[in-house]
């Protein structure tokens, strides 16, 4: 018998439905039950009476897998209630095919065969050897199979922590606690030690000592312009050092108020600019 799925798949049936079947001589008419697959199987022959069970056909009464309540099809309402119903229950829609409604033996009997055609469709389901869950479930195990038993990857030694330099904090409570005089020494130093490192080309004491008057310029104002003097002392060049001693120059009389000094420092250093 071949049966014809109006809800769900016939590859891959849900294991319970609602089988209906129609009547030729009775347009409109529907008439279905209710087919369930079990997965534990049963012996009838224990519960069904002789005389009917010679009316269930070729159903296997000893190892009963699947059954249909009603045993013989009811009348419904309508196919869109059926439809309703299967939506709502998440049940299988299969159509049968016709059937006599005033025989009851043969309406039961063709209903057994659509049980025996629907209860096969779900054992040949059950019966693949590999769906496409359990395939990837079955690579997935393998790869975590394959992970485990390859020998451990000796773990790269971490890379020793530089230590911080203590001395950059230091300086920071140390300038904290000068003065501005104090600060403006401490400047010209530093400046002394970095054209000594900058014409002695080297590098790595030339960065030391420029970090260390960037701190030192967190501790005076803006307009001493640190930076900029920072700047021109990098430079080995005859003009960067005439800048360098021209921005030290600023800092200290705009350290003692002298403003107007100070702007006439400013044109100088403009004018060196404007040769570059």
């Amino acid at each position: 018998m071949d049966l014809i799925f109006d809800n769900g798949e016939s590859q891959n049936p849900r294991g319970h439905a609602l089988l209906y079947f129609r009547v030729d001589t009775e347009p409109g008419s529907v008439y279905a039950t209710y087919v369930v697959t079990l997965p534990v199987k049963s012996d009838l022959t224990k519960y069904v009476p002789p005389f009917l069970a010679s009316h269930l056909g070729n159903m296997p009464l000893s190892e009963l897998s699947a059954f249909a309540m009603p045993p013989v099809p009811e009348a419904v309402s309508s196919f869109a209630e059926l439809e309703r119903l299967s939506q709502l229950r998440g049940d299988d829609l299969v159509y049968g095919g016709s059937m006599f409604s005033f025989d009851l033996a043969r309406m039961m009997e063709t209903a057994t065969e659509a049980v025996q055609a629907y209860s096969s469709l779900c054992s040949d389901a059950l019966a693949m050897t590999s769906t496409p869950a359990e395939g990837a479930a079955a690579a997935i195990s393998e790869e975590l199979r394959d992970t485990l038993q390859a020998p451990p990857t000796a773990e790269p030694e971490p890379e020793p922590e530089e230590e911080p330099d203590e001395s950059l904090n230091v300086n920071e409570v140390l300038f904290s606690f000068m003065s501005e005089s104090d600060k403006l020494g401490e400047l010209s130093k530093l400046l002394g030690r970095l054209r000594f490192a900058v014409d002695g080309s080297d590098q790595a004491a030339a960065d030391e000592v420029s970090v260390e008057i960037t701190v030192l310029a967190r501790h005076l104002p803006e307009s001493f312009k640190v930076g900029d003097l920072l700047e021109a002392a990098k430079d080995n060049s005859e003009r960067s050092s005439q800048l360098a001693k021209l921005y030290i120059d600023r800092c200290f009389r705009l350290s003692v108020g002298e403003e107007i000094a100070a702007t006439e420092l400013d044109a100088q250093i403009q004018l060196l600019k404007d040769q570059a």
